[in-house]
């Protein structure tokens, strides 16, 4: 499908969340890299976190909130929404890596050349959202990561919530960013692996 690296376990599930273990993966990378394409203040509690994942493969945040957790059951409903709405089929995968360096990304859903990322907020975030009819910035990070590591030109963003009427971006790639961000990223993933490699060792 993509040429890359596929762990196929149910999103959420406690195999999906071991996968994940000691990867950098695209829902953190606001914690590496600005929206402009600098370097984050927060990079070393992140990595902190992922050195441990990696030394010790037991997923370390796994709290969910009741408002998570209710995010969590409408994304089948919202995703059967997206499908109707464009008549489009889509595929879900679990966590998709670069060949070379343990970065990754979970996409919510794939078809032909594109993948989407829903989410399903609380029902002011989501007026937020269709008021403003563009990407949220909080999430710009994950959705240029998520086309950068499955080299697409193009993703959707899709916020749902059944009481009202959905919202639907086209996200274009933005390759200045991305030039910028995958080499902080890399250098980050590399740091992970000496690090562990050094504390193990030590």
């Amino acid at each position: 499908f993509f040429p890359m690296r596929h762990f196929y376990h149910e999103q959420g599930s406690e195999e999906w969340l071991r996968s994940r273990c000691g990867f950098i993966t695209a829902s953190n990378f606001s914690k590496l890299v600005t929206t402009q394409g600098a370097k984050s203040k927060q990079a070393d509690t992140y990595l902190n976190a992922v050195i441990a994942e990696r030394e010790v493969p037991i997923p370390i945040d796994t709290y969910k909130s009741a408002a998570m957790q209710e995010g969590n059951d409408l994304e089948d409903q919202a995703r059967s929404t997206f499908e109707l709405l464009h008549d489009v089929s889509i595929k879900q995968v679990g966590l998709v890596a670069l060949d070379d360096h343990d970065v990754g990304c979970s996409p919510d859903g794939l078809w032909a050349d594109t993948g989407i990322e829903i989410k399903c907020p609380q029902r002011s975030t989501h007026i937020g959202y269709r008021r403003s009819g563009r990407l949220p910035s909080a999430y710009f990070q994950q959705v240029q990561g998520t086309m950068w590591i499955m080299e697409l030109d193009h993703y959707w963003f899709f916020s749902f919530r059944p009481e009202h009427k959905p919202f639907i971006i086209k996200v274009e790639r933005d390759d200045e960013w991305i030039d910028k961000a995958s080499k902080i990223i890399i250098e980050a993933a590399q740091l992970v692996d000496s690090e562990t490699r050094r504390l193990i060792d030590g």
